[in-house]
């Protein structure tokens, strides 16, 4: 099931948004996450105390780890104890693959995280918003795991959120668990997983990054001169090239080591601005893909049967004509605008991703097929299945020619589709969104023609936002 929290439960969506509150997509992870910078300046009233419960529950841990003697101690076991969060299920955010629940932090990580907040402690820094910022210097630790920090800690701010939207809009609630341990609470009722929806008002979510990236390990190291200086020395000319595991070990020695520099970048992090994710411009491609997947259903129709218990051959030719459908829509019906920021600049391939998922998964509900589209929070490749009489898969891989990856992935999937010890079929949907020169284009057409993959079939797409002849599949 492909539906937003408003069209599940028929609420307009002028009135909804009316509310604050983010539509979350129920059965798809959306990329993006609390930023606990937001909460200072929200406007939503249940959340008016959030960042002092975040800054009061932050600070009390500092307070215990700066008595910590040795690992282990009773010390050490009340801050790691303070740092155990329960999973907040039903938020719907964040990075998140085969759910829409949270992202814990198991005793090895929380292990590492108070080692590293009792060395900058004992160095004489005991700022709570530490702890907004550790994702830059501590492995393993990113905005959705800080977000999920967050979240636990001002769960009774957002389920009081959560029942006002609801009241408002006449979304029926019942008595349902939302944290593990804790007493149950009047809450709306997802169809996916049966548990309760938390709804978050959409001035503290901000975009998550696509992969780890080094651009807030950067901004800290300018904030101050030593630190800077030292992180020149550590890396050299280097930034580009090295992990950001590396980036984030050589940052977080060197802020142990120069403690005031520390206080710099936490005054500069506490006076700064940041602004929320911007949903109508959605340079992301986070939002726009499902309104836009559903209103085109309507206007585009496609005919689509299959049998109760389809062939091999029978889903792959439905896929197809997906598939077909879905290129006679971005080259044509300018569909392929989403994929392209207000300034013309590409979004990330996840946002053709997540088009091509809600087109083909509203394609499969408007004729009432049990040809199923499911995917990994809708990214990556997606997995036609057919609920009952069906071995086999057939997937469908979207590549923009913008990723340097393309040749790769197109050889990456033969393997898997001769090899599989069922019959599987596969389509490599490749977008041309301008980001190749000819000579790369042509040196994958010709990798295609020699591979003459049994199985596999490749479909060329003209991604490029203006009128042009539809392009024949290879």
């Amino acid at each position: 099931m492909v539906l937003s929290f408003a069209d599940y439960f028929g609420i307009s969506i002028e009135n909804f948004d009316a509310t604050g509150a983010f539509d979350p997509v129920l059965s798809v992870d959306t990329r993006l996450f609390i930023d606990p910078s937001l909460l200072r300046k929200t406007t939503t009233p249940e959340l008016a105390q959030s960042y002092e419960r975040v800054s009061t529950h932050f600070g009390d841990v500092l307070r215990v780890i700066a008595a910590v003697q040795k690992f282990g101690d009773v010390f050490w076991r009340t801050a790691d104890k303070s740092l155990t969060f329960p999973e907040v299920n039903g938020l719907c955010i964040g990075y998140a693959k085969d759910s829409t629940g949270g992202s814990g932090m198991g005793p090895k990580l929380r292990a590492q995280l108070l080692g590293t907040m009792h060395e900058i402690v004992s160095a004489g820094v005991n700022d709570p918003a530490l702890f907004e910022l550790v994702g830059a210097f501590e492995k393993n630790i990113g905005p959705d795991r800080i977000s999920d920090m967050i979240a636990r800690i001002i769960i009774k701010d957002l389920i009081a959120f959560t029942q006002r939207v609801c009241s408002d809009c006449g979304v029926p609630m019942e008595a349902l668990p939302v944290v593990k341990g804790e007493p149950k609470e009047d809450m709306p009722k997802s169809p996916v997983t049966g548990n309760a929806v938390i709804l978050v008002p959409k001035d503290v979510l901000r975009d998550l990054p696509e992969a780890e990236e080094y651009g807030d390990i950067y901004w800290i190291a300018q904030q101050n001169d030593e630190v800077r200086d030292e992180m020149n020395r550590i890396v050299g000319d280097s930034w580009s090239k090295a992990s950001t595991t590396d980036l984030k070990h050589a940052l977080r020695r060197t802020l142990i080591q120069h403690p005031e520099g520390l206080r710099d970048v936490l005054k500069a992090y506490m006076e700064g601005h940041r602004d929320p994710y911007d949903f109508l411009e959605d340079r992301s491609g986070e939002v726009a893909w499902y309104r836009a997947s559903r209103e085109l259903v309507s206007k585009e129709p496609l005919p689509l049967k299959l049998a109760a218990k389809p062939t091999l051959d029978e889903v792959e030719s439905v896929v197809l004509a997906i598939c077909r459908h879905f290129k006679k829509l971005l080259e044509d019906n300018q569909l392929c605008k989403l994929l392209y920021d207000k300034g013309g600049r590409r979004k990330h391939e996840s946002a053709a991703q997540l088009l091509f998922f809600g087109v083909a998964s509203a394609y499969c509900r408007a004729n009432d097929l049990a040809l199923s589209p499911e995917s990994d929070g809708g990214r990556g490749p997606v997995d036609f299945k057919v609920s009952s009489g069906f071995q086999g898969q057939v997937l469908v891989e979207i590549k923009l020619t913008s990723n340097p990856q393309l040749v790769h992935g197109f050889e990456k999937q033969l393997p898997i589709y001769k090899d599989a010890e069922s019959a599987q079929r596969g389509i490599y949907l490749v977008i041309d969104n301008g980001g190749a020169s000819d000579a790369r284009l042509d040196n994958f057409k010709q990798k295609v023609i020699a591979a003459e993959a049994e199985g596999l079939r490749v479909i060329y797409v003209d991604g490029n936002p203006r009128p042009s002849a539809s392009k024949a599949d290879f």
